[in-house]
């Protein structure tokens, strides 16, 4: 269906995608609290009330801008890989190969996950249930390569899974500072200390299993 906004007339797909770039680049710029809707709106070019008729509220809005961001990832995910089986470091550095090329995704990320500490954040369930999700996603995938004989079998799935996370959040927000880190090179050269699976490549969080474990 096409809607006639402010005298320009698109799908309502592609003005909910339109309003979602330009809320991500707000977020990212000024945080949750810091943007209005009606900032939003004037960086679409709709008026608010046309933007309401999208989404509801802010809080929405921040929902609805992160969701579709990790549908993204999936999805970029699920087409670089349609036909192989990659490793576990494979997935992991595609994945920071495209942030990579995306820094004010990456900002907005860092900037409200910070924010969702606080309980009272629209997106603070969303980041719980994110980090919980992503770290057993991980630690399947890393045990799936245990058992093909990719990563040292002595490790901690779950272990190793948290540290990654932490080590990727880590040179993320280095990555955005100025000067920033090579992030993609650091990521890779952690990864494969680990990975290599000989006895020195247990990380320094990653535990390794006991022998009756």
């Amino acid at each position: 269906m096409a809607e006639r906004i402010e005298g320009l007339r698109l799908p309502r797909t592609q003005r909910r995608q339109q309003i979602l770039a330009a809320a991500a680049q707000a977020f990212a710029e000024t945080g949750f609290h810091g943007t209005s809707l009606a900032d939003v709106a004037t960086r679409v070019g709709v008026s608010q009330p046309g933007l309401l008729h999208h989404y509801p509220n802010k809080q929405a809005l921040i929902l609805a801008v992160l969701e579709e961001r990790d549908d993204e990832d999936s999805r970029y995910l699920d087409e670089t890989f349609r036909d192989g089986d990659p490793t576990v470091v494979e997935w992991l550095m595609a994945l920071c190969e495209l942030n990579a090329r995306r820094p004010e995704l990456v900002r907005l990320y860092t900037v409200t996950a910070a924010e969702s500490l606080d309980p009272a954040h629209p997106a603070h369930e969303f980041f719980q249930h994110r980090y919980q999700r992503i770290r057993r996603i991980m630690a399947e995938r890393i045990a799936a390569d245990q058992r093909k004989g990719r990563v040292d079998r002595a490790l901690d799935p779950e272990h190793v899974a948290t540290e990654v996370m932490a080590v990727m959040d880590g040179l993320q927000l280095q990555w955005l500072m100025r000067p920033p880190v090579d992030m993609c090179a650091r990521f890779r050269a952690y990864l494969e200390r680990w990975s290599a699976g000989g006895e020195d490549a247990a990380p320094a969080g990653g535990r390794r299993l006991s022998a009756d474990a």
